[in-house]
């Protein structure tokens, strides 16, 4: 057999054993205009997928599922990132060294945003959050071997087709669009408070008197400045 059969065969066996295939399946992840192609195919990666189905007691009938909604899918998976020192057959991703990868994990990790995990040839293709990373050194080869764990992440605010509603500074999520329910609350208090105006108007003549009107009828509840609003929104002059 020949050197050149030889080296054919290792780098076949080299990407049985570690995960490759002849297509080079490869993990990347993604995040502000970043990628990584990691360095070695891990051997196998676990995917996490649970429902949120509820077992409950029912009087006289004994227990009954109740079914949820699916929870966040969890990924995780480990292998190792070679030093560049090494030229190993197997390698498919980028050949940087294991601490600048190590430091770009680290950095997604803790910047709070989200980073795309995409396996070729599989199912996983998913915006994530890095749980977990933690890494060692073994036998002073300078290969950093390593256990990641993402979660699955989704965006809390994607609208549905109907909701054009601006994001709220303060809390980072869209508004709530306006129900028939709630449009037809503020119609009823705007028809509210012009009967009230219009009573007024009748007593004294004018509407700025309102405030006697109030004390005179017990209406203290009334809130003065909210008619104020909903009036003046309703094309109302005082």
């Amino acid at each position: 057999m020949t050197f050149s059969q030889i080296w054919a065969n290792a780098n076949v066996l080299g990407d049985y054993l570690l995960g490759g295939t002849s297509e080079k399946r490869t993990v990347s992840l993604t995040a502000d205009n970043v990628k990584i192609v990691l360095p070695v195919t891990p051997r196998k990666y676990n995917v996490e997928t649970e429902q949120m189905n509820k077992i409950v007691d029912i009087l006289d009938f004994g227990e009954a599922l109740i079914f949820g909604n699916a929870k966040l899918k969890k990924i995780k998976f480990g292998i190792f990132l070679p030093a560049t020192v090494h030229n190993y057959p197997f390698v498919v991703g980028d050949r940087k060294e294991p601490n600048e990868i190590i430091d770009q994990i680290t950095k997604w990790k803790e910047s709070k945003k989200p980073v795309r995990l995409i396996i070729t040839d599989s199912p996983i293709n998913l915006m994530t959050a890095i749980m977990s990373f933690d890494y060692d050194e073994r036998d002073g080869s300078r290969d950093i071997y390593y256990n990641i764990s993402l979660t699955e992440y989704k965006n809390l605010n994607t609208p549905p087709a109907n909701n054009q509603q601006q994001v709220d500074e303060n809390t980072g999520l869209k508004e709530r669009p306006l129900t028939e329910q709630s449009q037809s609350q503020k119609q009823s208090f705007v028809d509210k408070a012009r009967d009230v105006l219009e009573k007024s108007k009748k007593a004294y003549g004018t509407f700025q008197k309102i405030q006697q009107f109030k004390d005179k009828n017990s209406l203290q509840h009334l809130a003065l400045k909210n008619i104020r609003s909903q009036i003046n929104g309703d094309g109302w002059t005082w």
